[in-house]
């Protein structure tokens, strides 16, 4: 197994004999400590082979479903009349919703590649340094887990919350595998409906048919939007949260002499009536 020290480049004959050895209890010190690296852990670093880790489940089905509505777009693009009534203006509407399901489901993607860790907070930044939305109020993994830590514990001695709806609140988008394979087993069977329906760039696409295209995709539409959008605000209202607590922790647990600093000079009534009680 290669070996971490190595990787350091340390390379010092130390002539003075300034590198001394641990005391005998500093040794049994660090032999005491819990093993804090695994095997597997010390090879991929010594490899250099750390990364790819982490994978985002929906990635793969918000690309197919954003191709689908493509495909619905270019394919109702080249209609020239309809033989049904109505349908005309339905496929209007059809064309685009189809263009406005690509937006939701790259967004979809793009949310969910920063919940599941699958691009981290640092790659963000580094890729769009720019990007101060992304950077500020955007959920990744890392700062979830971080936030949701300490909220656990506030919540459920506020609330009596014993599940892991807050540690999850920011990634409800994660679970969402089953009923984004509905939508794509149904949409992306459009593109050949809409397809079949023509002759010399005339359908006969019945009005049936076109509002159950656009009814699906809409709905298709408000589903990831909704999802992304719910971690994306309960990941802000965890930000909110953890900074008003921190605001008020301050006060509690305060020593001798910054009691008596808040009573006696800086405190305002508001705050004396709730240390005070």
């Amino acid at each position: 197994m290669a070996t971490l020290f190595q990787n350091l480049g340390y390379n010092y004959s130390d002539p003075h004999g300034d590198i001394t050895e641990f005391s005998a209890d500093t040794v049994e010190h660090i032999e005491a400590l819990p093993p804090i690296i695994e095997d597997w852990q010390t090879e991929d670093i010594a490899t250099s082979n750390v990364g790819g880790y982490l994978q985002n489940p929906l990635g793969t089905i918000s690309t197919s479903i954003a191709t689908s509505a493509n495909a619905i777009m270019n394919v109702v693009n080249t209609i020239s009349t309809y033989t049904n009534i109505g349908v005309a203006n339905v496929m209007v509407h059809v064309a685009n919703s189809s263009n406005n399901l690509i937006t939701a489901a790259t967004n979809f993607k793009d949310h969910t590649d920063r919940v599941s860790g699958a691009i981290s907070y640092n790659d963000a930044v580094t890729a769009n340094p720019a990007d101060t939305t992304i950077i500020s109020t955007k959920p990744f993994k890392d700062m979830i887990k971080g936030f949701s830590k300490l909220l656990v514990y506030v919540i459920y001695q506020t609330d009596g919350i014993s599940n892991t709806s807050i540690m999850y609140g920011s990634q409800t988008s994660l679970f969402t595998g089953p009923e984004m394979n509905v939508y794509y087993n149904t949409i992306s069977t459009y593109a050949n409906t809409i397809n079949s329906s023509i002759s010399v760039g005339t359908s006969n696409l019945t009005l049936t048919q076109a509002n159950t295209i656009n009814t699906t995709i809409n709905e298709a539409i408000t589903f990831v939007d909704t999802r992304r959008t719910h971690d994306e605000t309960f990941f802000i209202n965890m930000k909110t949260m953890l900074s008003d607590y921190q605001k008020t922790r301050q006060f509690s647990n305060m020593g001798g002499s910054e009691t008596d600093l808040v009573n006696n000079y800086i405190g305002t009534q508001k705050l004396l009536t709730r240390i005070n009680i």
